[in-house]
Formats: structure tokens, sequence, C-alpha cells
């Protein structure tokens, strides 16, 4: 999807929010002690790596015996609002592949704001004429 391995990381955080397996197998498992609060907790477990008692997949497992990726992995365990704004561009980033002739407004220097845009409002759309 050309994401980077910092942004797939970030997305992985998702998880914090969420039951394992429920919508497929049937089973439900989580992978934090809380998936109604979407904080850094996934990184802290998956920190633990086997002696987490919340659910991991080997693939997730495995980020950790990369350097980076584990470094990356650290640095959301330990920085709750870095995750947050790392994660928060790429669940952006993510939304917008593919969009770019759909979505001009996010791409206009003028109309970015703090991380984010301001849709222009357009006269015609507003009041019916132009």
């Amino acid at each position: 999807m050309g994401l980077s391995k910092e942004e797939f990381i970030a997305l992985l955080g998702r998880h914090t929010i969420e039951f394992a397996g429920e919508d497929k197998s049937g089973f439900k498992a989580r992978w934090t002690q809380n998936p109604y609060v979407f904080d850094n907790s996934y990184f802290q477990e998956l920190l633990l790596g086997e002696r987490s008692k919340y659910f991991k997949l080997p693939q997730e497992l495995a980020l950790l015996d990369d350097a980076s990726s584990k470094r990356t992995i650290e640095m959301y365990a330990q920085d709750e609002q870095r995750f947050f704004e790392d994660y928060a561009r790429a669940h952006v980033r993510m939304s917008e592949l593919g969009q770019e002739k759909t979505l001009l407004s996010e791409f206009e220097e003028t109309n970015r704001k703090q991380g984010g845009y301001v849709e222009p409002i357009s006269t015609t759309f507003a009041f019916g004429k132009p």
C-alpha cells in the first residue's frame, strides 16, 4: 500500500480498542486490558512478548526481532502523545491512498491547518447559487 514501516506500526495500535477473532473465528480475545480505551497499551503489551497475557499474532511478535521496528514500538509504548500524532497521520494517509483526485482540498497548501485541513466554503453548495 506504500506505507512506511513506522506508519504500519502506528496503525497496529488500533488493536488497543478491538477484540481479536470475533468476526472470523467466533472466539473473542483482546490485545489489551481495556479494549474500550484508545491509548498506547497495545505497544506496552507487545513489548512483553510471550509474557503478555493478551492475544498477539506471531507476525506482531516478529516485529520485536527487527531493531528499527522494536525502537518504534518502544517509542510508542513510552510516548502516548507521539503515538496519537503518528497514528492520526498514518490513518489519514491510508484513508486517502488512491483518492488524490477526489480529496483535492487536503493537498492545497492554503487549506492545511495544524496537521489537518479546512474545507473551503462553496457559496454554490451553501446557498444553491453562485
